[in-house]
């Protein structure tokens, strides 16, 4: 039930359900309380003819059957009345040997009421008492109310029928209505995911002004982000422009021939010099990362990890290294580029410092972004491997620069974007391997 749409469907059809359900009972009951009223006025017509076809006579009362309509004639017709005078009861033929159920009534008084009747007919029964030559004359008419029942029953079934008709067309133009109404909610949920894959930088504003408000909230604080990772950038990237020139200094004077006589002096500051050089480094790049890729970011893998060839290709030339590229044509992830890069080029420089011939990397699209790097260097036991998870730990000292620093940035960035990073020995190629999972920026923790 979290769906607005499915929400307003299931309240606006059980409402339409309702209405046609309360509309069908309220026409059902006014046809037939017309359909009464229209019996009834026909049994008072009736019943004033039949006062008008009683006479009185020294023999007693008389009832003229040429003033009486014939169907009272035909033996269970349906139409039946029942005159009392003076303690004499007349009944009509139709009755055959049947009696008609009369309530009591005072002159002037009219009852209408329903009846049993001959065959387990339904009449209604209009009850009346007149005063006629001195005479108290009460009639009861009734007519059966059978047919119109069974008229009553075909008529609520085609009303029924017509009305779910028109409920599912209702049904249909209510959903088409609040698909059309909703439709921008769900160009606003297409321009998210185009934000997460990178493929925009904001989300448009062409939506109803009810939303409008939140829209604009989060591209405020889509650029307010932007905006502060790059002030933070900038500001990381000046004081290491303003460190380097001390720095230099500071080293130079480590050099110097005064402090030649203590060369434990010395030693103990060309030390610190270049741990403070390697930390500048090391933070500097980690000043790119900002946690998951910021709004708009999308890398070109394929392109981006050729370039990244082309300069190890001249950097390690005099190695002869054969590098190998398996990343699937126009393959893109939505990240920040430096970032990527920052892992990409870490990953690669360290394969090839530490390659023989060959560096091999491998990059796939499947639930995220996959990328393994393999080298056929000597390769690390199980107890390097963990010491290489250490944040800043270098393994070999007095060979080529390790992996130490390297790999500190790239457990960062994969960090940073909730990926998982793992460590161990290529099964071809026979040295280090590299395993880097991130995960699209939808599916990250």
């Amino acid at each position: 039930m979290r769906s607005i749409e499915t929400r307003l469907n299931l309240g606006l059809g059980l409402s339409l359900i309702l209405v046609f359900i309360a509309v069908g009972v309220g026409v059902s009951l006014s046809i037939r309380l017309l359909t009464e009223e229209y019996v009834s006025s026909r049994l008072e017509h009736d019943a004033e003819s039949l006062l008008t076809a009683i006479s009185f006579n020294g023999d007693g009362v008389h009832l003229s059957g040429r003033r009486v309509n014939t169907i009272y004639n035909r033996v269970y017709s349906g139409h039946y009345y029942r005159v009392q005078v003076d303690g004499r009861v007349i009944r009509s033929r139709s009755l055959w040997d049947r009696n008609l159920k009369v309530p009591a009534v005072a002159v002037g008084q009219v009852r209408r009421l329903r009846e049993a009747g001959p065959q387990s007919q339904l009449l209604l029964v209009r009850a009346a008492a007149y005063r006629k030559a001195g005479h108290a004359v009460r009639i009861a008419v009734a007519e059966d109310l059978t047919p119109i029942k069974a008229d009553m029953r075909r008529f609520q079934l085609r009303y029924a029928l017509f009305s779910l008709g028109a409920l599912v067309v209702l049904l249909l133009m209510q959903r088409f209505v609040l698909r059309a109404g909703l439709a921008p909610l769900a160009r606003t949920r297409a321009q998210i995911g185009e934000l997460e894959r990178g493929e925009r930088q904001q989300l448009g504003e062409d939506i109803p002004r009810e939303l409008l408000p939140v829209v604009r909230e989060i591209n405020r604080l889509l650029l307010a982000l932007q905006q502060r990772l790059q002030r933070s950038r900038n500001a990381l990237g000046n004081l290491a422009h303003a460190l380097k020139t001390p720095l230099t200094l500071i080293g130079q004077a480590a050099d110097s021939r005064e402090l030649d006589g203590h060369p434990e002096v010395q030693r103990q500051l060309q030390h610190h010099v270049e741990v403070v050089r390697t930390l500048m480094e090391r933070e500097l790049k980690r000043a790119r990362l900002a946690g998951a890729a910021p709004a708009g970011g999308q890398v070109q893998l394929d392109r981006e990890v050729q370039a990244l060839m082309g300069v190890l290709h001249r950097l390690y030339d005099e190695k002869g290294l054969a590098m190998e590229a398996r990343v699937p044509e126009g393959a893109s992830f939505p990240a920040d580029k430096e970032d990527i890069l920052e892992l990409l080029g870490n990953l690669m420089d360290n394969a090839c410092k530490w390659a023989r011939g060959r560096m091999r990397i491998t990059v796939a699209l499947e639930a995220g972004l996959q990328i393994s790097v393999e080298d056929d260097g000597p390769g690390r036991s199980e107890t390097e491997i963990a010491e290489l998870t250490r944040r800043g730990v270098r393994i070999d000292e007095h060979g080529a620069p390790g992996h130490g620093l390297g790999l500190a940035i790239v457990r960062d960035v994969v960090s940073y974007y909730g990926g998982e990073l793992t460590l161990g020995r290529s099964a071809e190629l026979g040295g280090f391997r590299v395993d880097v999972h991130l995960p699209l920026p939808s599916q990250a923790p």
